[in-house]
């Protein structure tokens, strides 16, 4: 059983998208026009169709948001935000090929985008490339040491598909300490990781 978690997204190209199976709701955020250091476009010309777009993925319709933001990225290659928007589209309509590619392209746009990092571990994991998924989320984790989604799915990533109780439990904490999560299903695997790893008195329930 997985807990079920929200927060309030307030920034203005920010989208509630459902993501990783192992948690029901995954949070994901998309920032919009973040270009690499070489990027020279302007984005004032495909702003509209960009908000179009996740107006379109709030409402589920995928196939026309991938539509969208395809012709983004043709007209406008240098910017990230659209690239890793596509991959989450493209994966949403089960082209995983597709997704796996423009969430690359993402990072190869601009190294310092973190979703993409965190969405192209979804799919290396849901395909059964485990040790590539533990790779491209450490990989975000440098870029963004407090990304929540990416701890979330590091600590399920170390529970459940490549076991290692140890890292489960450092990521598992570190999510509830950067949500400030009191869910109590979180709590109850961080407690049997701990009585796992002799970090308890199973007793008494307290840490050591």
């Amino acid at each position: 059983m997985s807990p079920h978690y929200a927060k309030a997204l307030t920034l203005t190209l920010v989208i509630l998208l459902a993501g990783c199976a192992s948690a029901p709701q995954q949070h994901v955020l998309t920032p919009g026009f973040e270009a690499g250091p070489v990027a020279t476009e302007t984005v004032t010309d495909v702003e509209g169709e960009f908000q179009a777009a996740l107006q379109l993925m709030q409402v589920g319709d995928w196939h026309a948001a991938t539509d969208t933001l395809a012709a983004i990225t043709a007209a406008k290659p240098r910017l990230s935000g659209p690239w890793t928007n596509l991959g989450i589209a493209r994966n949403k309509i089960g082209d995983t090929t597709g997704a796996e590619a423009a969430l690359k392209k993402a990072i190869d746009v601009n190294a310092s985008q973190v979703v993409a990092y965190n969405e192209l571990g979804i799919i290396y994991r849901r395909s059964g490339r485990l040790e590539q998924a533990a790779s491209i989320y450490n990989e975000g984790l440098k870029v963004d040491p407090a990304a929540e989604d990416i701890h979330w799915n590091l600590g399920i990533l170390y529970d459940r598909y490549l076991p290692n109780p140890a890292q489960a439990l450092i990521h598992y904490e570190r999510y509830q300490q950067l949500t400030q999560s009191d869910d109590e299903y979180l709590q109850a695997w961080i407690n049997a990781l701990r009585a796992q790893l002799g970090q308890v008195n199973v007793a008494t329930g307290v840490k050591r």
